[in-house]
């Protein structure tokens, strides 16, 4: 078993089953479905590093097919007062991932928690809070990587999956290189 493990929404994002010897593990769309899938690959697998890539929607300027870095996820789960938004640190970096179950398009009316935690986050995304969640619960290092495929208007996403894809595969490439996971 490999000590690194690359995990992905789906695979219409990448079309392949391994990078560079590494494999990879779909962990479906959503929460539930991602939550429940990383948990059986964890225990199946049971890697030393996850490393999550992927597409993600744009809230700031970021240009398409840029990879990020994400450091920080924030789940959108809310029920004030008795719980409200969590997020997980993933790292140094200063980009913030917002983990949504719907898709955050410009033009909805969200509660006013909901948008003053979204305007926080650099980028938004389906699945980054509950793979974080469960690596933290396994205790795992989890590195993600996405890149910008839209900006809250889903017609643009198959556009730019290619490009974003290309541009992780570059940087996955010069990681391993550079013996970053060691």
């Amino acid at each position: 078993m490999s000590n690194i493990l690359l995990v992905s929404a789906t695979k219409l994002e990448h079309n392949c089953s391994n990078l560079f010897g590494y494999p990879i593990k779909i962990v479906g769309i959503g929460k539930v479905e991602s939550g429940f899938n990383i948990n059986r690959i964890l225990n199946e697998c049971r890697p030393r590093i996850v490393i999550n890539f992927g597409s993600c929607g744009n809230l700031k300027n970021h240009k398409p097919g840029q990879i990020l870095e994400v450091g920080e996820v924030i789940n959108d789960f809310y029920a004030d007062p008795i719980y409200s938004y969590d997020s997980i640190i993933l790292g140094k970096s200063n980009i913030k991932c917002f983990t949504t179950d719907t898709f955050y398009i410009n033009s909805d009316n969200y509660h006013s928690e909901y948008i003053k935690n979204i305007i926080k986050c650099d980028i938004v995304d389906m699945e980054l809070y509950s793979i974080a969640h469960a690596c933290k619960n396994y205790n795992i290092k989890l590195l993600s990587y996405k890149w910008v495929s839209d900006d809250g208007e889903i017609d643009n996403w198959r556009e730019t999956a290619d490009l974003g894809f290309n541009n992780f595969k570059k940087l996955l490439k010069e990681l391993i290189n550079n013996k970053a996971f060691n």
